[in-house]
């Protein structure tokens, strides 16, 4: 199991921010941990540009917290309202504070017009968070799990993707759902070639299917468990199989990138991130590892990558 000891829900209470608590809440009962829901005041005007509902004072926020968590015990739920000029930072440094394991968070939430823009708070605490983050679509029209009986993880060969590989098999454990592994393969753009492309492809896919077998034998027996070699974009992929059941988590890695390239979007995950209509759980490549020891033995090294990096 996953040392999860310490979840945090950040919430602007809004409905989009609210959808996550469930989630969260499920989370916590499954590995014994604390939950902490936090809510934090804009103090700037940006903050009102929102045509929900009016904020409400800090002791119907308190109330708002406790009546989202009902479902599990008072002493294993922290409630906690705070004052900042941005979100992002505030819940990072609450998260940085009270050494949180694990972020459960809605993917938009009261920004008014800046939810257009490039650069929300979600995107934020994903990209800079020390630890992982879990993702829940906000919108009404999708529906959001508190069972997950499939864990969808992209395998890409690269170790990050192997390290996503892992929490899948122990999430999918405690879920006692069933563990899938996908690779895209993604047909050259540089030939018009019908023949060398299919070639390549088939051979790639060959590899891909000969690789996933070898990482899911690593993973061990007890775990229902199947792989699957595929072609095409590789975000529009992981999306469309992400949909194909409700009860879906996908677990992703991050570049881990730094400086500008952290600005820029249009990487795999993140338009998975953006896309995909179920909960998505982002790993930081040089973030907090919640894995058992047990779990972080490293895998043989894959030298021919025969497609790009999720």
């Amino acid at each position: 199991m996953l040392t999860i000891e310490k979840i945090l829900c950040p919430t602007d209470l809004s409905d989009s921010s609210l959808r996550a608590i469930p989630f969260a809440t499920q989370m916590a009962k499954l590995h014994g941990a604390d939950l902490h829901l936090f809510h934090i005041y804009l103090l700037h005007s940006l903050a009102a540009i929102d045509s929900d509902k009016p904020y409400p004072g800090e002791e119907e926020a308190r109330q708002t917290l406790e009546d989202s968590a009902a479902g599990v015990p008072w002493n294993s739920v922290v409630h906690s309202v705070g004052r900042a000029v941005h979100a992002a930072p505030a819940i990072l440094e609450y998260a940085e504070t009270n050494d949180v394991d694990l972020i459960v968070m809605g993917s938009h939430g009261r920004r008014g017009f800046r939810r257009l823009l490039l650069g929300s708070v979600t995107e934020e605490v994903v990209r800079l968070a020390k630890c992982p983050v879990l993702v829940v679509r906000d919108k009404p029209d999708v529906f959001v799990p508190t069972e997950i009986d499939r864990v969808l993880v992209p395998i890409d060969f690269s170790d990050r993707s192997r390290v996503a590989a892992t929490y899948g098999r122990e999430l999918a454990s405690v879920w006692n759902a069933e563990l899938e592994l996908i690779h895209v393969v993604e047909p050259p753009v540089y030939s018009e070639m019908s023949f060398p492309v299919l070639t390549r492809n088939k051979e790639a896919r060959e590899f891909a299917e000969d690789h996933l077998a070898r990482i899911a034998e690593k993973l061990g027996p007890g775990l229902s468990l199947s792989v699957k070699a595929m072609s095409g974009n590789a975000a529009d992929v992981v999306i469309d199989e992400a949909a194909r059941t409700q009860k879906t988590l996908v677990v992703i890695p991050s570049h881990g990138h730094s400086g500008i390239e952290r600005l820029l979007l249009g990487s795999v995950t993140e338009r998975v991130l953006r896309r995909a209509p179920c909960p998505i759980l982002v790993l930081r490549a040089d973030g907090k590892d919640l894995r058992p020891p047990s779990s972080r033995e490293g895998a043989e090294p894959f030298t021919e990558n025969p497609t790009v990096e999720v």
